[in-house]
């Protein structure tokens, strides 16, 4: 521990002692607007290769306070618009105008994920992948879940063995190993085939999410060795705003929100509820699922009869609340907090248990910046938890709670062409499972201390398009000692084309369910679920390559990776033939490709098609056991249109996953598989934003009527109970 403290204290002793020398600060005045002159609340104004900027106010209107009335290279930026960028020559001057003209592509927003640094999405050198609120309102999801499905290809969501939660699937890979954060912090869970309970997100309070594909654990650690989806929430941008909006759905479902957005000189605070309820359903096999056996001798082809899988349904209740306030001279605090309670509905009326998830979260943060420096320390607490309650008088019941406690140090040092981050973080977990058996009681727990540093690097002015990253990460666990992480990336931008290329080594930590299991599946003895103290953490190496072209209203990428795994964790037959175990397999082998284009070929429509191909390799005795769907496609097309003071919209998504050969090992030496179906679905919104702040959505899911033939014996769908149709109105008003 004091070799821990010591690399902190020398990380971190440039900002101790860093000091701006020279003529004292500069405030720089100005206002940002859009091509006819109207104001832009919320745009970023800030100085390049510094993390020092500021937004503007509802009037367009900033302050900038510098260290040094010395020549700088300014950035201003709005979602939406092309940046703008300014050289100031150091000399006071009348205030600034900046006008930003509206951008063909979304290629402008300001990404933080990749490298915990703001870069513009465009000149990111890790690739990463936006969905906008833009985006989010002209998909008109239904929850999370059904956002990610409609916009990301090679994405799968299933049904949770044991929680019948949605169970997620990436690039061949469990959910399990993507990380997933708001607002930069991990989530607790562990709920949902070892993920995150997704319900617990409320897509009226985000307001863009960043995807990066790969491994990230030199950034963000165990678990993010298969990516990072990081859902920034919304603040208050304007002096008051408020939000009303009520959906209803065909499917026996609905959901009522409401926010409020208020700032005021350096005050700001945004609150958001949300009630969302649906009702159980089940669904039938519409033919019995095809299997074949395979023994050593022979190959048994059966049919089975067809059955039904029925999935719960939900009524939640939610709440956020977000407090801030500006301190002046660079200094800036925020304090967070959530709520979130589901009670599932059986879909079997004569249940006598109610299963309620909930969740308690708390997250204050500091932050501080300057010229060249930005410091932030955070702390949160996220509480999460299910209990079974009976409807016949018995006392409820602890099914499982994870507490996730994380202490966050992080550091930024902006030195001419080079950008140092580096921080420090303690993490703390504890976990009670009704899976577990230790001893009289029924928790574990575990702790992991935490250095990372981060070079940016943009070499002589000659090689001025050329960007260079490199990181490493130390994890000392307390029970898997020492473990270091690496990861390099590099973007060249020639003309309209940006060449990436990275290496990473993501590493995962064994869940404590999967170290210290002991689970009566059923509770009848049908077969026991045992943890396996003597697991190994998960190690992978992936390099990636991609190449991305835009050009006005164009924008294609294609990228490939390749991931070698080592030590992956599964579940397996116990020796006794009967229980199974989790163990590490030998090795294993992931490969692909994707591929995006977007374009504007006519003002007002938009087109986009995004395809993912998989190839996993999770081979045993032969027999590849991974069940993830090797193509995947997404695509959109939207048309918006002024008719008067109205907007009208049209947007078409559609989403096809192909046929999948699962395996399954029935026994020592008999393996049987079973065909999952090719899936198509399309699904049509049409939008109307009407003057003074109301917008009407009328949309048609599942327009093909799609649903999976053997939804019992398919793990990659959420079964489809054919088409539905939905009705959302809302209302806003902003006072600028």
């Amino acid at each position: 521990m004091k070799r821990v403290i010591g690399l902190l204290l020398l990380w971190l002793l440039p900002v101790l002692l860093a000091r701006a020398d020279g003529d004292g600060g500069v405030t720089l005045r100005g206002v940002v607007t859009d091509s006819e002159g109207s104001p832009l609340p919320g745009a970023s104004v800030w100085v390049e290769g510094s993390t020092l900027g500021v937004s503007t106010d509802a009037r367009g209107e900033f302050l900038l306070t510098l260290e040094k009335p010395e020549r700088q290279m300014l950035r201003v930026s709005f979602t939406g618009y092309k940046p703008l960028e300014y050289v100031w020559d150091g000399t006071p001057r009348a205030p600034l105008r900046f006008r930003l003209e509206k951008a063909e592509l979304a290629l402008e927003e300001v990404v933080v994920t990749g490298t915990r640094t703001p870069r513009l999405l465009k000149e990111a050198p890790i690739l990463t992948r936006v969905l906008s609120r833009e985006e989010i309102e002209r998909v008109n999801p239904l929850d999370f879940q059904d956002l990610l499905e409609s916009v990301l290809p090679g994405l799968q969501f299933g049904m949770a063995h044991g929680s019948n939660l949605p169970a997620l699937s990436f690039q061949g890979v469990a959910g399990g190993y993507v990380l997933f954060l708001v607002d930069g912090e991990r989530l607790a869970g562990e709920g949902a085939g070892g993920n995150v309970d997704f319900s617990r997100i409320d897509l009226d309070d985000i307001a863009r999410v960043e995807v990066v594909k790969g491994p990230m654990s030199t950034l963000y650690g165990s678990q993010a060795m298969g990516g990072v989806v990081n859902i920034i929430t919304r603040d208050a941008e304007s002096p008051l705003r408020v939000a009303l909006s009520t959906r209803w759905g065909t499917r026996d479902e609905m959901k009522h929100a409401a926010s409020l957005g208020i700032k005021a000189g350096a005050f700001s605070s945004y609150t958001s509820l949300a009630y969302r309820s649906r009702h159980a359903y089940t669904v039938r096999d519409r033919r019995g699922a095809v299997t074949e056996t395979h023994t050593p001798d022979t190959v048994i082809r059966d049919t089975l009869l067809p059955s039904r899988l029925s999935v719960p349904g939900y009524e939640i209740l939610q709440g956020a609340q977000r407090f801030g306030y500006d301190f002046g001279g660079g200094w800036k605090a925020k304090l967070s907090a959530s709520g979130y309670a589901n009670r599932l509905r059986d879909p079997y009326a004569h249940a006598t248990v109610q299963k309620v998830f909930s969740t308690s979260t708390l997250h204050p943060q500091i932050d501080y910046a300057s010229d060249r420096h930005r410091l932030t320390a955070s702390y949160l607490f996220d509480d999460y938890g299910k209990r079974e309650r009976y409807t016949d008088g018995a006392p409820s019941r602890k099914i499982f709670r994870d507490l996730v406690q994380t202490a966050r140090l992080n550091y930024t040092l902006f030195a001419g062409r080079h950008t140092l981050t580096a921080g420090a973080e303690a993490d703390a977990q504890r976990m009670e499972h009704y899976w577990f058996n230790n001893g009289n009681d029924t928790s574990f727990s575990q702790r992991n201390y935490v250095l990372y540093l981060q070079e940016e690097w943009k070499p002589a002015d000659r090689l001025d398009r050329l960007d260079l990253v490199a990181g490493v990460r130390s994890d000392v666990h307390s029970a898997y000692g020492f473990h270091a992480s690496p990861k390099v990336s590099a973007m060249l931008r020639l003309g309209d084309f940006a060449l990436r290329g990275s290496y990473g080594m993501g590493f995962r930590i064994p869940t404590l369910k999967e170290l210290h299991a002991e689970y009566d599946m059923g509770g009848l003895g049908a077969f026991m679920i045992y943890g396996n103290p003597d697991l190994k953490p998960e190690t992978s190496h992936q390099g990636t390559l991609s190449l991305e072209y835009a050009r006005g209203a164009f924008n294609a990428s294609a990228s490939a990776y390749h991931t070698v795994m080592r030590h992956a964790i599964g579940l397996t037959l116990a020796p006794d033939g009967k229980n199974q175990i989790y163990y590490n397999a030998p090795r294993g082998r992931k490969s692909g490709v994707d591929l995006l284009l977007q374009v504007r070929p006519a003002d007002g429509l938009s087109l986009r098609a995004a395809y993912a191909y998989v190839n996993s390799h999770d081979r045993v005795d032969g027999y590849n056991l991974s069940a993830f769907r090797p193509h995947s496609l997404t695509y959109a097309i939207a048309y918006v249109r002024p008719v008067g003071a109205t907007v009208l919209s049209a947007s078409f998504d559609g989403r096809w996953l192909s046929a999948a050969d699962v395996w399954n090992k029935k026994s020592e030496e008999v393996y049987q598989m079973h065909r999952n179906a090719p899936f198509s679905s399309l699904d049509l919104n049409l939008a109307a934003r009407f003057p003074r702040g109301f917008r009407l959505v009328l949309g048609i899911d599942n327009l093909l009527d799609a649903r999976s033939p053997n939804v019992s014996a398919d793990p990659s769908l959420i079964p489809q109970r054919g088409i539905g149709f939905t009705g959302t109105l809302s209302y806003h008003f902003t006072k600028h």
